[in-house]
């Protein structure tokens, strides 16, 4: 598969995207439906290129799009040249599960269900009259039964902390598309930044002062202190994916009123009341070339991304939306834990 085949797509949207859509219960056939619709096939040829979390970021901001209803203008400059792209944005509010988990489960076996010899000694097998060793389900220690598996974490909800993310795209044929994904606030690029615009990070931790998010920051609502950093990614149809490596970027709310085109979404195991949302962003970042054959596993083609790009965007306001989470049913962790029947369920 052809890395370079990430941003294919035969669709064409117009400047006129721009304008505001027409409120809950738009169209198909309305802005925020249309561009929308445009990211989604923007997605599947991504997925065809075989990375598939730029896909899952897409098919993210294709249901940003479509709550908003519409698309704010923006300037942004590649390599020193001042571009016109259209933007959406989102501040999406998650909780913070502190979590224990069973220490003696899925581990240690039941007690006293295995001998074990003091360390000084040797337990040799029991020889018979021919010289023999019996097999060793003879030996006459009872059968060690295999460890049960994980059970499931104890959590609670404390507080919550609310990350933002920014995607503009080149409005013509959607040739290029920036995204940024940060906590709230100003930070520098950082690496360990959930992408929530590909996923929904699984928070769970048993010592929260040390290992929870500790702030939404930026008058999001959250605990104090900050947990500072942004992931940014530079995509081009055709060619491939850059990510940030350097840079700064700051983000602040305007206004959180209104309605979106439609009043809940559903993203992974979460869902969330959705609120019409301004924020403001500003970045300057450093991009290099995505190691796709890291990542997949597949070398990358001849005519790849290449090379390094600045992108930097002054300060401006972004239309988009809030989501609020209501209902938070995340899987299990680790992998084999045993699932609650039914899965837990948190509400704020």
């Amino acid at each position: 598969m052809r890395p370079s085949n990430l941003l294919i797509v035969g669709v064409w949207i117009t400047v006129a995207c721009a304008e505001r859509g027409t409120g809950p219960g738009q169209p198909p056939d309305s802005d925020g439906g249309r561009l929308a619709g445009q990211f989604e096939r923007l997605a599947d040829s991504v997925d065809a290129g075989g990375y598939s979390p730029a896909g899952e970021a897409l098919r993210h901001a294709a249901e940003i799009v479509r709550l908003t209803g519409h698309a704010t203008p923006v300037t942004i400059t590649i390599n020193g040249t001042e571009r016109a792209f259209l933007a959406v944005a989102e501040q999406i509010d998650l909780p913070i599960l502190v979590c224990r988990w069973p220490s003696d489960t899925g581990v240690v076996p039941p007690p006293d269900s295995v001998p074990v010899p003091p360390s000084d000694t040797v337990v040799l097998p029991p020889v018979d009259s021919t010289g023999v060793v019996p097999p060793s389900d003879t030996v006459g220690l009872p059968p060690v039964e295999p460890p049960l598996p994980p059970q499931p974490p104890e959590c609670t909800v404390d507080g919550s902390y609310a990350m933002r993310t920014l995607i503009a795209w080149e409005p013509d044929r959607m040739n290029e598309v920036v995204r940024l994904v940060a906590h709230t606030g100003s930070n520098p690029v950082a690496t360990g930044v959930p992408d929530v615009m590909t996923g929904l990070p699984g928070v769970t931790t048993s010592d929260p002062p040390e290992t929870t998010p500790p702030d939404s920051g930026g008058g999001s609502g959250g605990m104090p202190g900050g947990w500072p950093g942004f992931m940014g990614e530079y995509l081009v149809r055709d060619v491939g994916s850059w990510m940030a490596v350097e840079g700064n970027q700051s983000n602040d709310r305007e206004e959180f009123a209104g309605d979106c085109t439609e009043p809940r979404a559903t993203f992974d195991w979460a869902e969330f009341t959705c609120q019409a949302a301004r924020l403001r962003f500003e970045f300057t970042m450093v991009v290099e070339p995505l190691d796709y054959e890291r990542l997949t596993g597949v070398a990358g083609a001849p005519g790849g991304p290449e090379g390094r790009h600045t992108l930097a965007m002054r300060s401006s306001s972004v239309d988009g939306v809030r989501l609020i989470w209501d209902l938070w049913t995340p899987p299990p962790l680790p992998p084999d834990t045993v699932v609650p029947d039914p899965p837990v369920t948190y509400r704020p």
